[in-house]
């Protein structure tokens, strides 16, 4: 017997209409990184946060049916009314929980902080930039002996009585074991006698990364102007000449949890070796028959100052970056995903908000020493011959430059 199914097949109108848009709150969205610096204080280093200006920046987020772009263009979607919030910081004792402060922060007018060097706005509106500085006292406490304080920021809402707030701890200032300036041979880089450099640093308290870049600063000129210096007075003078810089990221290093705590006499160190600093040279630098090229700012060192005297140049910069745990977590959750998923956890240290509060300690040693033994490798080496450095003398043999050296190209330095 045949049974059949019958299906009934019901129906029903509905809404469409999606609501994309939750109703609208009120999030304050804070961003700062506090700096101590450097726990040098000379001449060619910078980065000293006791000299250091400290700002935070306080905006809100915005929800809309328009377009997302028409927002960002709309100064009072993404910025308070200064009268209408409270922002200060408190400095906590980790142990005892005994509070300093409030430091209430100084609001910066747009007029001020145009000069103010920050992070671009991108398509944000920059009419109304929204900054507050940590007052002059709280800042003369970054950095402070005592690293068992906490640095809190609070953010009121005076319309809501809602405060976003946040703690972090401060990095420990970077003490650098080599290179550092003084004394001066330890500031001397030397590739040219096939030793590998060695750069050693201190590990900082509370920090868990630390990120290392060198800067091979430099001079171009192209051949013509070249040319025309050696017809006129046969002197090159660097006329038309422009500086370049190449950068060479030597990595991040993850500090052990002994040397986060301070518990640890073992350096962050890295190795570079002659080879390695050639074909970072090579890979950045490239190749043009129509371009000389001359290490920044050569000198010739007399006697004293316990260095042996000679042709030195001052055409190396390094910076070296310590980041605490809140710092290279946001980092690394913002950093680019080369895996399937491509979705990555957003990160947000902000109570009863969004943003990042954070400290990193930051340390620029500029205008450390080559000596001449590695312009001369870097002159006459396989690896970089085609790049047009000149070889360096004193005696005589030569092309003269301004400053009274004698330059060889080519052929010529592989005899120096």
């Amino acid at each position: 017997m045949k049974k059949y199914f019958y299906f009934l097949l019901v129906l029903i109108s509905c809404n469409n209409d999606l609501e994309i848009n939750e109703n609208w709150k009120d999030t304050p969205v804070i961003y700062g990184v506090l700096n101590p610096g450097s726990d040098e204080n000379i001449d060619n280093i910078s980065g000293s946060g006791r000299n250091y200006d400290h700002y935070v920046r306080v905006q809100k987020s915005f929800l809309g049916d328009g377009s997302a772009l028409t927002y960002t263009q709309v100064s009072d979607s993404i910025y308070y009314d200064p009268d209408n919030i409270d922002v200060w910081l408190e400095l906590l004792d980790s142990g005892t929980g005994e509070s300093d402060g409030p430091f209430y922060l100084e609001y910066i007018s747009p007029e001020e902080a145009v000069s103010i060097d920050v992070k671009d706005d991108g398509i944000f509106n920059s009419s109304s930039h929204m900054l507050y500085k940590i007052p002059d006292l709280a800042s003369d406490l970054i950095p402070f002996a005592d690293l068992r304080k906490l640095y809190k920021i609070n953010v009121l809402n005076n319309n809501t009585g809602d405060t976003a707030f946040s703690t972090t701890n401060i990095v420990e200032p970077i003490d650098m074991q080599r290179p550092t300036p003084f004394p001066i041979n330890n500031s001397i880089l030397r590739f040219g006698d096939g030793v590998t450099q060695r750069i050693e640093i201190n590990p900082s308290k509370n920090a868990k990364m630390y990120s290392l870049s060198l800067v091979f600063n430099y001079l171009e000129q192209n051949i013509e102007d070249f040319n025309n210096d050696i017809s006129d007075n046969g002197i090159i003078d660097f006329v038309g000449s422009q500086k370049k810089s190449a950068v060479y990221n030597l990595g991040n290093f993850i500090a052990s949890e002994q040397q986060i705590l301070g518990q640890s006499s073992i350096d962050i160190t890295k190795n570079i070796s002659p080879v390695e600093f050639l074909e970072f040279l090579s890979s950045q630098i490239y190749s043009d028959e129509n371009i000389v090229r001359y290490p920044l700012n050569s000198y010739n060192q007399g006697t004293g100052a316990n260095i042996i005297t000679g042709i030195y140049h001052r055409t190396i910069d390094l910076k070296v970056t310590a980041s605490n745990s809140e710092l290279y977590t946001y980092l690394n959750a913002n950093a680019p995903s080369y895996s399937f998923n491509q979705e990555r956890p957003d990160y947000n240290n902000i109570n009863n908000g969004i943003g990042h509060w954070s400290s990193r300690s930051v340390l620029n040693l500029d205008s450390l020493r080559l000596d001449n033994s590695t312009i001369d490798k870097i002159s006459s080496d396989p690896i970089t011959f085609n790049l047009n450095f000149p070889c360096y003398n004193i005696n005589g043999l030569g092309t003269p430059d301004i400053n009274g050296f004698f330059l060889n190209f080519g052929e010529d330095c592989l005899n120096e």
